[in-house]
């Protein structure tokens, strides 16, 4: 069954999220604040903006508790997760788990980095960011930061949200050495 808007017809949100359900999107869990203050959301809305500079951005809805830690910190933590770590996507999508450093006791992680949150272990790569632009859009706001230290590990697979599931990412070909790398 096929169902669309046409341009006589509003598009409305429950069309607009079936029909983005059809894009594959990477799953990432944002951290920010400190210590005993720290807050993990899952977001799957990242995408990297510019390589020069680097800077990268999420969407956020206004009324999400991590937006007001990212705005008075001025810092957060983008967690690529990998295939294994549905649970921690789930687990970070909760809103009803516990607040703080409380939602952390469970969750392994590696440091702190300056720009505020924490890097949790086991992700396919991370983004510390210091926030540099925050844009009301909607519902949501557009947080863009400017990457300020960044790692992957390239052999762990990633993983996905399509179709309102979460999924591994196909495995990867060992890619060739590049010139010079050798």
């Amino acid at each position: 069954m096929t169902i669309h808007a046409t341009a006589a017809e509003p598009v409305t949100a429950s069309l607009l999220r079936t029909t983005a359900r059809c894009l594959p999107t990477g799953v990432t869990v944002v951290t920010s604040g400190l210590g005993p203050h720290v807050h993990g959301m899952t977001v799957n809305s990242f995408t990297t903006l510019s390589l020069e500079p680097p800077l990268v951005s999420f969407g956020v809805r206004h009324d999400a508790r991590i937006r007001g830690l990212v705005e008075r910190t001025g810092g957060f933590v983008v967690n690529v997760l990998a295939a294994e770590q549905a649970e921690l996507a789930r687990w970070f999508a909760n809103r009803n788990r516990p607040l703080g450093a409380e939602s952390f006791a469970e969750v392994r992680t590696e440091d702190e980095p300056a720009t505020g949150g924490v890097r949790i272990a086991g992700t396919v790569g991370y983004f510390a960011c210091r926030a540099v632009r925050f844009i009301e859009l909607g519902d949501h706001m557009l947080v863009v930061g400017l990457v300020q230290e960044c790692g992957a590990r390239e052999e762990v697979p990633q993983l996905l949200f399509v179709n309102g599931e979460l999924n591994a990412a196909p495995a990867r070909p060992s890619a060739p050495p590049r010139t010079g790398e050798q």
